[in-house]
């Protein structure tokens, strides 16, 4: 087993309650389902090794006993990636690929914007990250390849109602006096802090307030004790250059390959 492959199964499992409903273990990949969103994203099965047609062929039977298209999610090394295809051929087709980035733990973060930073800590306060989240992530904006998210505001609602009052699951606000123009989310598992929900209005863009979304979540990692503080965007997006630009590096890539 490598370092990445735990990691991502550990992340699978930070996940699991929050942004999945569910996790199906198999001896040889581990499914994730989402009940409130179809996507891929949310319903794929990481795997470790080259599959077997058999193996494969469950995972598919499984999937559509969920009504989702098959998806398998796998370190992007030239052995997995050869691999797959000569089992697949060309009945699956790559849909996206994850840049796996890591704080580097030398950095100072300047804290001297801190006291715009909110942690969501009653339902009203919810109610106004969502909504302020939802703002953010707009079709046509070229900072978001990720299109709206109205399809995670179901789970990111009922993960917080569950964890949202521990550090477990930590939501933030960022406002510009009193207006709400950002948010971001820190979610802590067995040593790893992982970052989302990033976003900030189009209308304030470049006044910092991303970046400042980022580092605080960071900031927080750490005083939670973790040893990690990461995020996922894809290959080739703006956000990718964005938090190379902020103390965040790539350290490995992986792949989501769906069937055609």
């Amino acid at each position: 087993m490598t370092k990445n492959f735990k990691f991502l199964a550990k992340f699978q499992k930070l996940q699991n309650e929050v942004e999945y409903d569910r996790l199906l273990q198999f001896s040889f990949a581990t499914l994730t389902y989402t009940q409130s969103n179809p996507s891929s994203f949310q319903n794929y099965a990481l795997v470790e090794k080259t599959l077997t047609l058999g193996e494969i062929t469950k995972i598919e039977k499984t999937f559509a006993s969920l009504s989702r298209t098959p998806a398998i999610y796998f370190e992007n090394t030239p052995e997995l990636v050869d691999g797959f295809i000569n089992i697949t051929g060309n009945k699956y087709e790559k849909k996206w690929e994850d840049s796996w980035m890591f704080f580097n733990p030398v950095i100072e973060i300047d804290n001297t914007r801190f006291s715009q930073v909110k942690k969501v800590s009653s339902e009203n306060e919810l109610g106004i990250f969502l909504s302020t989240f939802d703002a953010c992530y707009q079709k046509g904006d070229p900072q978001n390849p990720y299109g709206e998210v109205k399809e995670y505001i179901i789970n990111c609602k009922k993960a917080w109602m569950k964890f949202g009052k521990t550090d477990r699951l930590q939501y933030f606000l960022i406002y510009d006096q009193n207006r709400p123009v950002a948010t971001s989310v820190l979610n802590t598992f067995e040593s790893v802090g992982y970052i989302s929900a990033v976003g900030s209005l189009k209308d304030v863009r470049g006044k910092g307030f991303g970046k400042l979304a980022t580092l605080y979540a960071v900031s927080q990692s750490q005083a939670n004790g973790n040893t990690e503080h990461s995020l996922a965007t894809e290959e080739g997006t703006y956000p990718n250059e964005f938090y190379k630009g902020i103390g965040f590096s790539t350290r490995f890539t992986a792949l989501g390959y769906c069937k055609i």
